[in-house]
């Protein structure tokens, strides 16, 4: 396994992060379309019209960083999407439609990550990662349209990177991905977020996978699904009852909700050697290292 890290922009010690969740269909018809030789993907002005509505409002909500499901996002309109996130200096992760090249297809993550050059000119770093775990009815979908999956020319290799933005430190995945325990753990003690792209139909599976993640790797978990199947959350380390900061399915009509992670109160508490009463996250995972807080 081939593990970077990246770093954007000047370090500062952040206090929070503003993080906003798409809620919106991603349709199976247009995922099929995009990839199939006798039709064309869905850049429709319907279309577009909504991922507009999506972005002005996670604009108008004064987010830091912006996500999308998996398979979200046409092709064609990766560079409208860093533009977007340059001009705007907002950062934003996100699903290509699958990329198909010489009979492969790709399933990309997208990271759009802005700062300002010398303070004065805005700019953006961008990150494009080949999905390391392909979904079985993925496959399936590809096979019989006589394609492969493109992540069969890194093969035995698995790819994955942490990123450091605006002094917070996440890492992202894949939806399948995350059914990869080994891999959902090599971050352990070195992220504030994990943040996954979704495109999924068993959200109980997810849900579960989730519930896991965010105990184990002590860090806000935060998942965007197609809003149809529903389970898009953003989840915290703490008691149950307080656990779940957002959790929303359905609605025909695409919308943006928001919420605050204290990325300063978590690495304050995972500093501590031992909680008191009065803390609200939960103790620590055995094996975290709490030392590594100093090199986020």
């Amino acid at each position: 396994m081939i593990v970077e890290h990246l770093k954007v922009g000047e370090s500062v010690k952040p206090k929070s992060l503003r993080l906003a969740l798409g809620n919106t269909q991603v349709n199976e018809k247009d995922i099929e379309s995009a990839v199939r030789e006798d039709q064309s993907p869905n850049t429709s002005f319907s279309r577009q019209l909504k991922l507009f509505h999506l972005l002005n409002n996670a604009l108008k909500e004064n987010a830091d960083l912006f996500v999308l499901p998996e398979v979200s996002i046409p092709v064609s309109w990766l560079p409208f999407m860093v533009s977007y996130s340059r001009r705007n200096q907002i950062g934003m992760v996100f699903g290509l439609e699958h990329w198909v090249v010489n009979g492969k297809a790709y399933n990309l993550l997208i990271e759009t990550l802005p700062y300002k050059l010398g303070n004065k000119y805005n700019s953006c770093v961008v990150t494009a990662r080949v999905k390391n775990h392909y979904a079985p009815a993925e496959l399936e979908m590809l096979d019989s349209l006589r394609l492969v999956a493109g992540n069969k020319d890194f093969k035995p290799k698995n790819y994955y990177h942490r990123v450091n933005w605006k002094g917070i430190s996440f890492a992202t995945y894949n939806c399948f991905e995350l059914s990869d325990i080994a891999h959902r753990s090599i971050f352990k003690s070195e992220i504030d977020l994990l943040v996954a792209c979704v495109w999924n139909k068993d959200t109980n599976y997810y849900q579960h996978i989730l519930e896991s993640a965010v105990r184990d790797l002590h860090c806000y978990v935060v998942q965007s699904n197609t809003s149809q199947y529903g389970g898009s959350c953003v989840l915290r380390p703490t008691k149950t009852e307080s656990k779940t900061m957002l959790y929303v399915k359905g609605g025909e009509n695409s919308c943006v909700l928001t919420t605050e992670l204290d990325i300063e109160g978590l690495r304050t508490f995972q500093y501590k050697s031992k909680p008191n009463n009065k803390d609200t996250f939960k103790h620590l995972p055995p094996g975290y290292q709490s030392k590594k807080v100093l090199e986020r």
